[in-house]
């Protein structure tokens, strides 16, 4: 009887969770297009991995490193704008917090799209109030979006944005777990400040801040709203994630074999990076323990 109640839940999750991936990655074997995807295409074996991988004209290494470069400009301000946060609520330094923290994390409960479609606003050449805001003190307008290194910049300023709550949120609850004795024994015994965090907080929070940092960095890797929505990965697709770029070759370009191959990869690399950053958290929390 028990097993009865869960079909409608697990015939759910097969059609719309299970098919879509054995599809995706029986896609990745066909030359599948826009003009062939009612039934027409035909088994290609690897040729889709192969053009991805070792054509002369393939842009999957610079999407990759983009991407790659992406997570490692934006994940330690996350890291390190969500911690500082938290600490400073730890430490009850000031009054209100509880307020405080509740408007901190507005960005979370906002829709992701909304919040973009605002920054979009705030960032436009022509009437976006930050540009506004430097005229007005004396300097020049700045093309943000359609500028490849300030589009970047504005990218890790969204991001941060859209993600610093739950790194705050983590990192708090965390904090909030640590006996307040080992920090009056650490005063009694003339531990300044850094000394406190340094051997008795970062070690006691350090898998969960290890495991957030994981998750936002897949996260961060998986970035597809904010590119998009921002300007489309461009200028002239110089800005392109991977997530952007699959979404184009597969729904603008019509190239659906070739962008589900992609996706097949990115999806291994993207296993095999939460699995190795898993393990070697938890070697680490061992050792530290």
């Amino acid at each position: 009887m028990a097993f009865l109640l869960i079909i409608p839940s697990l015939i759910i999750f097969l059609f719309f969770n299970l098919y879509p991936i054995i599809y995706s990655v029986f896609l990745a074997f066909t030359n599948a297009e826009f003009t062939n995807i009612a039934g027409r295409y035909s088994f290609i074996g690897m040729e889709n991995f192969a053009k991805l991988l070792f054509h002369p004209d393939t842009r999957f290494y610079y999407v990759l490193g983009r991407t790659a470069l992406f997570v490692v400009t934006s994940v330690p301000l996350k890291v390190l704008f969500g911690l500082g946060l938290a600490v400073i609520f730890n430490s009850r330094l000031i009054k209100g917090g509880k307020i405080l923290r509740s408007l901190l994390i507005l960005p979370w409960t906002i829709p992701a799209m909304l919040s973009i479609l605002v920054w979009r606003g705030l960032f436009n050449l022509d009437f976006g109030a930050i540009n506004q805001m430097l005229q007005s003190w004396g300097f020049p307008r700045v093309n943000w979006l359609q500028d490849t290194t300030n589009a970047f910049i504005v990218y890790n300023i969204v991001e941060v944005w859209l993600a610093y709550p739950f790194m705050m949120t983590v990192i708090l609850a965390a904090l909030q777990s640590v006996p307040p004795e080992l920090y009056d024994s650490a005063r009694v015994d003339g531990a300044g400040t850094w000394q406190r965090l340094r051997y008795i907080t970062l070690p006691l929070i350090f898998r969960p801040l290890w495991f957030a940092t994981i998750l936002t960095s897949s996260a961060s890797f998986q970035a597809f709203l904010v590119p998009f929505v921002l300007n489309g990965g461009g200028p002239a697709r110089t800005n392109e994630m991977v997530m952007v770029y699959g979404y184009k070759e597969a729904f603008q370009l019509g190239n659906y074999g070739y962008a589900a191959a992609f996706m097949v990869i990115i999806s291994l690399i993207v296993t095999v990076f939460m699995l190795a950053g898993m393990k070697a958290g938890k070697m680490a929390g061992e050792e530290e323990s």
